[in-house]
């Protein structure tokens, strides 16, 4: 059975006016890429960032860890000074220096400028 000359041209004729209508919008294949492509951009987007927030925070920490090492280092300098200051060698001196105390039965030579302070 052969297909009337009329109705073969109409259904190439159909076929060209789809073909027509497809190239100027979105075939659901089109689509789907366009979808696909666009998920694909965010989800990039997502985790660069996350990643570059991740680089911060790590540089942050470094920077926190310097800082920690630093203050522990002049804590045990001070503790190191706190534990002379108790000794009694540090006690006299500082007795001496400041307080301008002596020792019974020592002389005391002054000059004559710190005299008249």
């Amino acid at each position: 059975m052969a297909l009337p000359q009329r109705q073969i041209r109409s259904s190439a004729e159909g076929r060209e006016q789809i073909n027509k209508k497809n190239k100027r919008g979105f075939t659901p294949r089109k689509l789907s890429k366009l979808i696909i492509f666009s998920i694909l951009v965010f989800m990039l987007f997502s985790f660069s960032s996350s990643f570059y927030q991740g680089y911060q925070l790590k540089e942050e920490i470094k920077g926190l860890e310097a800082q920690l090492a630093k203050v522990q280092q002049e804590n045990m300098k001070l503790q190191e000074e706190l534990k002379y200051n108790y000794t009694p060698e540090a006690i006299e001196k500082i007795a001496r220096e400041k307080l301008g105390l002596i020792k019974p039965g020592e002389i005391v030579i002054m000059r004559a400028k710190e005299a008249q302070r």
